[in-house]
């Protein structure tokens, strides 16, 4: 047998690989959920090793299973960072191994009072300094006198 013969023969028995251009198409387009992922992943195979190193459970992938009521198959695939995750089991994991994995910013809203010119306003019978009254702005909203002054001197602005 030749030595042409013997490369056609590899040639056709041999298996191609071509599923790597698809891996990267998804690996692309699931970027932003894989790269949390595997975050998630990597806080909680470091939350087991310091579990096993302070002997509490859980201290291995089998007993997070466990806890978690899965399988031990499932706890390899999240700790392998190419699981997607739902807010319940992520939830479930944070109580389990009293760690943080996700944070949800507080809601805050912020009122910023704009003062054209510095004036001075009457409340009742006593006297309302602006200029040093802007850190208390619920004091400016309260029931003020305009004498003589029109309404746009005193606006919030978001």
């Amino acid at each position: 047998m030749s030595i042409k013969n013997i490369k056609n023969r590899l040639l056709e028995s041999s298996k191609q690989d071509n599923t790597w251009a698809e891996r990267v198409k998804y690996r692309k387009e699931n970027k932003a959920w894989l790269d949390i992922s595997f975050a998630i992943a990597v806080k909680v195979m470091s939350a087991i090793k310091t579990n096993k190193t302070s002997n509490t459970f859980p201290k291995t992938q089998k007993e997070l299973a466990q806890a978690l009521g899965c399988s031990p198959q499932y706890v390899n695939k999240v700790l392998k960072g190419t699981e997607n995750l739902q807010l319940e089991t992520i939830t479930k994991i944070q109580q389990i191994l009293n760690i943080n994995l996700i944070e949800v910013p507080e809601f805050q809203t912020t009122v910023h009072v704009q003062v054209e010119e510095y004036k001075q306003y009457n409340k009742s019978d006593e006297s309302v300094n602006v200029e040093s009254s802007l850190s208390n702005y619920e004091e400016l909203f309260g029931a003020y006198s305009y004498e003589n002054e029109p309404d746009y001197y005193l606006k919030l602005v978001a």
